[in-house]
């Protein structure tokens, strides 16, 4: 089975080689007409295209004037990027200078922007500062003088377009320097203001006063508070001797022991019964007396004391009403002084800022050099890049030679279908 398969395909491809071989006259003709076909185009018809090459070289700014988040937002940065740059190469109003300078718009040329522009590509080479301008044309010469004179002009546009860019940053910062120190002259007229009307040292003495009054206060509320509780304590101990002790005192004596009686007997003569009489008296007790007076003093002075400390904690508290007052006010005192003091701060950094960028500005203005600079022009190039024409040529002959094969074949098999028609008819 597979020898049959086999012996199957080398006869199909012999079959196509003999094909070839017997039509090898229709490939070869194709062939030919395509190989002198492409090389008439090439060198007849095709018009030669040439292209003409400058280099740019893209710098930092020589001096740069960095300005603050704030002030930066309003001013454009003159440092662009490799890309923006290549977009400006091709902008419609350096393309419009090209061709009025170099009247292109006139017979026989008569290019329009759109022709320009697709005439010319740039390329930013990679890893490098550099960017390449490309332009291809049909003349040598006026290639090279185009993409010259395109080169020059942005060169000379990006430098105005610097010098502007430094001018209107110079514009800015002198308006916003003037309304800066406006702003810190009237910051320092509220300040002053505030430091004629302030009362901070009165209110700090006033507030150290009460404090020492406070301290001393509270010293003899603390002392007043002791001598209550001592008198307490007295009042107590008399009250329980006191209850103890009888107030009258009971006496028994004889007639003859009364000094008094004793001396009224002499005189009314002595009757041993009447001396013998006893009698019973009741007199105050003295120990009890004494306790009672030193319990009226110890009260007394405890009403004093009391008296003394209610009258301490009043004041004690209307110090600490009047201290919470003064604070307040201090504090609120301090808070405007504060913020004054942080304005008058910052109006005199973004003077002192603007001035510094002032002057930057104005050496940078003086000393402004050009961020792009030619690194080589073109010259006029001696061969052309388009058309190719030994490729167009070896392209051609491969394609013929294909168109050939397919066409040898389609005879073959044109021929072969009318044979079988004749046999069968």
């Amino acid at each position: 089975m597979d020898k049959e398969r086999i012996n199957e395909e080398e006869i199909d491809l012999r079959d196509y080689l003999e094909v070839i071989v017997r039509r090898k006259w229709i490939i070869i003709g194709v062939t030919l007409a395509a190989v002198i076909g492409a090389g008439m185009v090439s060198f007849f018809v095709l018009r030669p295209v040439y292209q003409a090459t400058s280099i740019l070289m893209v710098s930092k700014p020589k001096y740069q004037v960095e300005l603050e988040p704030k002030i930066q937002t309003f001013i454009p940065s003159t440092e662009l990027s490799l890309e923006t740059y290549g977009n400006l190469i091709k902008s419609g109003n350096i393309e419009q200078k090209v061709i009025e300078k170099l009247s292109l718009n006139q017979p026989p040329n008569e290019l329009t922007v759109e022709d320009l522009d697709k005439m010319l590509s740039v390329e930013i080479i990679k890893n490098t500062n550099l960017i390449k301008m490309s332009l291809e044309d049909n003349s040598p010469r006026r290639a090279m003088e185009i993409v010259n004179t395109w080169t020059n002009l942005f060169v000379k546009e990006n430098e105005g377009l610097l010098l502007k860019e430094v001018r209107e940053a110079q514009a800015f910062v002198k308006r916003e320097l003037e309304a800066s120190r406006q702003e810190l002259f009237k910051a320092e007229e509220k300040m002053r203001e505030f430091n004629e009307r302030n009362k901070i040292d009165v209110l700090e003495k006033e507030i150290r006063e009460i404090l020492n009054k406070m301290v001393n206060y509270e010293s003899r509320l603390a002392d007043v508070k002791m001598s209550i509780k001592k008198e307490e304590a007295r009042i107590e101990q008399i009250n329980a001797i006191l209850k103890k002790e009888e107030r009258f005192l009971k006496l028994t004596k004889s007639i003859i022991e009364d000094p008094f009686l004793h001396q009224l007997m002499d005189r009314i003569g002595r009757d041993e019964d009447v001396l013998n009489l006893r009698f019973t008296s009741e007199e105050l007790n003295p120990v009890y007396d004494n306790l009672a007076q030193e319990l009226a003093s110890s009260m007394i002075s405890l009403h004093s004391l009391k008296t003394e400390k209610s009258e301490l904690e009043k004041n004690i508290a209307n110090f600490k009403k009047n201290l919470e007052a003064l604070k307040k006010e201090l504090a609120q005192e301090k808070l405007t002084q504060s913020r004054l003091e942080r304005v008058v701060e910052i109006a005199r950094q973004t003077f002192g800022v603007l001035s510094q960028k002032a002057e930057e500005i104005k050496i940078s203005l003086g000393a402004t050099s050009n961020t792009v600079k030619v690194v080589s022009l073109a010259t006029e190039p001696r061969s052309p890049i388009k058309p190719r024409k030994g490729q167009n040529i070896l392209i051609s002959g491969v394609l013929g030679l294909f168109v050939g094969v397919l066409v040898a074949f389609f005879v073959e098999y044109w021929e072969e279908s009318r044979e079988r028609e004749k046999k069968v008819k």
